[in-house]
């Protein structure tokens, strides 16, 4: 074992090396065919710029036939292992095109440097499958980041359990498998959890954290579980930090010394003060003949002096770009604490770090503290949570929480041991791409699970899976752009899901001079109206968990304006835009960092009830930003944005204060034809509403983009007053001075007990009327845990909601708050349980979406999509308008493949409301069902009525008699007595509310004394039909003799022959077809819940072909049952079921499949 440890640290551990990496390749695959070493450069025109050369070293067959080769590429300089990562991509797929290998492992290395990647490259054939018409199967690619710089404790671990199989060979999905990232992701997020625990439960028992919180009026356990996962969110933004290099970077003599010729060039430049700085820290050694840095002066400088000394050192070559910091500076800065100084990492280093070094804008970005450049970044995160003096208090975390390695050695597991085993990776994760590594993603991930973390008991909460994300967010935006653009949907769908295949196609295309493009003619002309489409979609996440939907559409737009880019080049050169721009100038004009900046800042808005979610919201989006953040010679990083306009804390659901309702909304609309009395008129006289409007939207602009803390705290407060003003205006119109007092008392509480959607994102409203996207995973609060924890709250839902009706969830109210957010055509789209298409409690919702256009369900029930809840989950997607149109439906095999998918026709779909009979995996079915439903209905031929109510039940039960019958008598059936044809009264016995009868009756006078019109019915020739059953059971009493009981339906009153209905409704059709259509009202064991709704709604076909022969048969068959001749019956049901099969149409692969489908049908 310890030789094959050996192997991969020796061969991941250090820069790329072609013998140790083949080493590795001949060990890891057990004896692949090797080739002679021959440097290709060959490289196909569009790679040239990027790829010098590359290596075939041999290839592999795994023991199912599967090839793969094994290839090194040599990178050009300047082209990282870590950046153009498609193009990468591609070119493997060029390679593997056309050849009999299914993918490659890969080393992409750059000679020079110390980091490379190792890469599974497979070939994704499924893309190719959906129609799109592509050149080359495109590539999916993992891979682990290794090298010197780089952790590669995954990368050893993962690859371990193959190359220590002596004797196995390792097929294709082996290897797959070994570069896998949920695993990963899950051994994460345990480490992290435990972490969080340790720190939180530290937290509650500290007495000056007890008492801080106290003093800010917060509750003990909230707070610290807040303070928690905002410190351990900080430290990983800080991982990420220093993975870009922004950390430790110097502008003063890394190894505090200078030259004596550096120390010449440096001071001729300088002013007599700053002179007088660096002669004070720089003095001349005689033995080194150079300047040396006295570092007990330089602990003495003020703050100012220490700046005034760095800008002795600013454009000089001390003075190092961004990029070039410590790729372990927080380790390192650990270590210091814990070796030099003795004090505490978070008090004495952390905060400083944060609420200082990052917070605070300082001239060349010095920080003396650190002695190097630390960015200014703003925008909350490095702010103190809830304003906590962090300056007066000493929580005195012990710095054990951070980093035990001196005790536990390798087995250390603090904070930042668990971090440093990690490779943080600044590349998010595409549908194409993944880096076995913590991205921005996966930490996302580990905070949305994390969010209902407050014990270790805890599972966490329903993260929302990437892939299902993507698909959601997709989906979305296509059918946006569809509604924006006149652009066929099926175009601008090929492009929002394979934009960057047809571009780097396309790219190809160009390079080989031919202007045949992939990309739609319809997407290539329209793609600047496209183009500001995107530039104006409006997208909310009323409960936004970790962030996971914001960020997906985030990098749906980015991406699909990023691939735009590339076709805004071409049209440039045709020249559509008058004069020519150049390559240079779009790209600059439309980077990836500029695209985002203003997609969030005009796009993406977000509410959450959660603290701490919002935090992570926040801080997700902040680190999305910083990732794409490409810095120029000179250029300083970016301050990040105050999201505070954007993302919020509330509760979605309330936008009213104990019943008193704060904001006018039809402010927000134009005032044509509005109509004032007096008395407002008066009032609004000097009070000019969209006057203070504009200059809310105004200040929310502003405050996006203000980085000095003064001013941004005084634009926060005429935010807040503007707002007031509009609210308190209401309140005035209303002339109720206890509601003005009600609001004085709570307006400038922390957190408000109520969130005016309005209000806060009023210029969505005041310019749209509303979303044009509703997107998310709303939480799945049952009723029994709301009425048990939030009363209050589930009152306030029942009388504003339409849709809280029965026993309702809380994912109801929050699907109809979604479509009353939404403008006209706008798009909702969320996950959530799958009773929402046919449980009771979900008809009052459902009622809602019927007068909605449904685009598509997507059944993912089957498929394990939260690990650790009980929760069988369908995705929908609703545009709020009235045209009605085809709605998909769609079962998934997993989170990728679908197993079945259907179109319904509308005029079926809105029938009524009960949509889960549409989810069926065959075709089969819903052809069955659309040639049935052809029919009118049942209740359109006879009357359909329930036999009897619960209290005439009880009251028959008191005169029943088990005797034999005679002509004053009725007899009494139930369901249990009731088959097909016949009456089984007195040959089989009837139970009737916990009694049991052979031959039940009762008097004909007894029962006019109960109810008059029960008797009636009973002297009406009627078919009587079973109520609980696995398939419909009617009979004939065409001697009027039965009185049915309460679990029974009966027909009377016919438009049509009886005993032409009688063979339908009994035949092997009509049953599939209630089982199949009402599904929803299924019992266990397969019984049927049958009563007189669903009767009502069976289509009846009336065709005079076959009818004469349907009548006699019935007819003649309810004889044969009373005689007992079987061998007769089985002949006259199977002609029956033929008939009825030819009556609705059905064609012979129907028939047959219900013949499978009911193959115990016989009695």
């Amino acid at each position: 074992m310890d030789s094959k440890i050996k192997i991969i640290e020796d061969t991941f551990g250090q820069e790329y090396n072609y013998n140790r990496y083949l080493y590795f390749m001949v060990n890891f695959l057990k004896e692949p065919r090797t080739f002679k070493k021959r440097r290709d450069i060959r490289i196909w025109k569009e790679f040239s710029n990027s790829i010098s050369a590359y290596y075939k070293l041999g290839d592999y067959v795994d023991d199912e036939g599967m090839g793969l080769l094994i290839l090194a590429v040599e990178l050009k300089r300047g082209s990282t292992v870590e950046r153009a990562r498609s193009l990468q991509r591609n070119f493997i797929s060029k390679i593997l095109n056309g050849s009999n290998y299914e993918g490659a492992m890969v080393a992409f290395y750059t000679p020079g440097e110390d980091n490379w990647r190792l890469s599974f490259v497979r070939l994704d054939y499924k893309l190719t499958d959906k129609g799109l018409k592509l050149e080359l199967t495109p590539a999916r690619r993992y891979s682990y980041l290794v090298g010197e710089n780089e952790p590669t404790h995954t990368a050893q671990k993962r690859l371990l359990e193959i190359l220590k199989e002596d004797e196995k060979k390792p097929s294709i999905q082996d290897i797959e498998r070994a570069f896998s990232v949920e695993k990963v992701t899950d051994d994460f997020f345990e480490q992290y959890k435990e972490k969080y625990l340790q720190l939180k439960e530290y937290l509650e028992d500290n007495d000056d954290f007890i008492k801080e919180t106290k003093k800010l009026g917060l509750d003990i356990e909230k707070f610290s579980e807040q303070f928690s996962k905002k410190l351990m969110g900080q430290i990983s933004f800080l991982y990420f930090l220093q993975k870009k290099g922004w950390l430790g970077v110097t502008i003063l003599p890394r190894n505090r010394m200078l030259k004596v010729e550096d120390y010449e060039d440096i001071i001729r430049n300088l002013d007599s003060n700053q002179k007088r700085i660096l002669d004070r820290i720089f003095c001349f050694d005689k033995v080194k003949n150079a300047y040396i840095m006295n570092m007990d002066e330089f602990e003495n400088l003020s703050e100012q002096e220490a700046i005034d000394l760095s800008s002795c050192f600013k454009g000089t070559k001390f003075d190092m770009p961004w990029g070039t910091g410590k790729k372990k500076f927080i380790r390192e800065l650990f270590d210091f604490c814990e070796e030099e100084t003795g004090l505490y990492f978070f008090n004495d280093y952390l905060e400083p770090f944060f609420y200082e070094a990052l917070n605070t804008k300082r001239k060349n970005n010095y920080y003396k503290r650190f002695n190097c450049k630390i960015p200014f970044l703003n925008g909350g995160l490095f702010e103190p949570l809830e304003g906590y003096h962090w300056k007066d208090v000493n929580f005195r975390i012990p710095n054990e929480i951070f980093s035990n390695r001196t005790e536990k050695g390798d087995y250390a597991d603090g904070i930042l041991d668990i971090f440093d085993r990690y490779n943080f990776t600044i590349n998010e994760a595409e549908p194409l791409e993944k880096e076995v590594a913590v991205d921005p993603e996966m930490l996302g991930k580990v905070f949305e699970n994390l969010l209902d973390v407050s014990s270790r008991k805890s599972k966490g909460a329903f993260y929302t899976p990437r892939k299902i994300v993507h698909f959601m967010c997709q989906e979305a935006l296509i059918n946006y752009i569809s509604n924006e653009v006149d652009v066929p949907y099926e175009d601008i769908k090929q492009f929002i899901l394979y934009g960057e295949l047809m571009r780097d196609q396309d790219n190809t295309r160009i390079a080989e001079g031919t202007k045949d493009y992939i990309i739609p003619k319809s997407i290539y002309d329209n793609i600047l109206p496209i183009d500001r489409a995107l530039d104006n979609v409006r997208i909310a996440d009323p409960a936004v968990g970790s962030g996971a939907f914001p960020l997906g559409m985030l990098t749906e737009i980015v991406n699909a304006k990023n691939n735009i880019t590339e076709y805004v080049i071409k049209r440039d050169k045709e020249g559509i835009f008058g004069k020519k721009y150049g390559e240079e100038f779009i790209r600059n004009w439309r980077s990836s960092y500029k695209i985002k900046w203003e997609t969030i800042k005009d796009c993406i808005y977000a509410v959450d009830i959660e603290a701490s979610a919002v935090d992570i919201t926040k801080l997700r989006l902040w680190l999305s930003l910083v990732v794409d953040q490409e810095l120029k010679e000179g250029e300083d990083p970016h301050p990040l944005p105050n999201l505070d306009m954007n993302i919020h804390v509330g509760n979605s659901l309330i936008d009213e204060y104990e019943g008193i309702k704060l904001f006018d909304k039809s402010i927000l609309k134009k005032q044509n034809g509005y109509k004032k009395t007096d008395e407002t008129e008066q009032l609004r006289l000097f009070f000019d509403s969209d006057e203070i409007l504009e200059e809310l939207f105004q200040k929310q602009n502003q405050y996006f983009e203000e980085y000095d803390e003064i001013r941004r705290k005084s634009l926060k407060e005429s935010i807040d007053n503007l707002q007031d003003q509009l609210i308190l205006q209401r309140l005035r119109e209303t002339e109720n001075h206890e509601d003005i007092a009600k609001y004085e008392e709570v307006k400038n509480d922390r957190s408000k007990p109520f969130f005016i959607w309005e209000l806060e994102f009023a210029k969505v409203f005041k310019e749209k009327n509303g979303f044009d996207i509703v997107i998310g995973n709303p939480p799945y609060i049952d009723s029994e845990e709301m009425t048990k924890k939030t009363p209050e709250l589930r009152e306030y839902c029942r009388k504003q909601y339409d849709s809280a009706k029965g026993n309702w969830d809380i994912y109801i109210i929050f699907v109809e708050k979604g479509l009353k957010l939404l403008k006209t055509d706008g798009i909702i789209s969320y996950i959530v349980p799958n009773k929402i298409i046919g449980a009771k409690y979900s008809e009052g919702l459902r009622k809602i979406i019927k007068e909605y256009s449904v685009k598509e369900i997507v059944d993912f029930s089957s498929v394990d999509i939260f690990k650790s809840a009980d929760v069988y989950p369908i995705v929908f997607r609703i545009e709020k308008s009235l045209k009605k149109e085809n709605v998909n439906m769609v079962i998934m095999r997993d989170k990728e493949n679908i197993l079945s998918e259907h179109e319904i026709k509308h005029e079926i779909f809105y029938r009524d409301i009960y949509w889960d009979r549409y989810l069926v995996k065959d075709r089969e079915v819903l052809s069955i069902i659309e040639k049935v439903l052809t029919g009118e209905s049942l209740d359109s031929y006879c009357s359909v009525k329930g036999a009897a109510t619960v209290s005439e039940a009880y009251d028959i039960k008191e005169k029943l008699l088990d005797a034999n019958y005679t002509q004053e008598y009725k007899k009494f059936i139930n369901t249990g007595t009731i088959d097909r044809y016949i009456s089984l009264w007195g040959n089989k016995k009837t139970r009737y509310i916990k009694s049991n009868y052979l031959k039940p009756i009762i008097r004909k006078d007894d029962l006019s004394q109960i109810n008059q019109t029960r008797l009636n019915e009973s002297d009406s020739k009627k078919i009587i039909v079973g109520g609980m059953n696995k398939y419909l059971e009617c009979f004939y009493d065409n001697k009027a003799e039965y009185l049915a009981g309460k679990s029974t339906t009966i027909l009377y009153d016919f438009d049509t022959e009886p005993y032409y209905l009688l063979g339908l409704l009994n035949s092997k059709l009509i049953s599939f077809f209630y089982k199949t259509y009402f599904k929803s009202l299924s019992l266990k064991g397969g019984y049927l819940r049958i009563g007189p709704p669903q009767l009502k709604e069976i289509p009846i076909l009336i065709d005079k072909t076959y009818m004469d022969e349907i009548i006699n048969k019935t007819e003649k068959l309810s004889e044969l049952y009373i005689m007992g001749k079987d061998q007769q019956i089985a002949s006259y049901e199977n002609r029956i079921n033929e008939l009825v099969y030819k009556v609705y149409n059905l064609n012979n692969s129907e028939v047959i499949y219900i013949e499978n489908k009911i193959s115990n049908f016989e009695n």
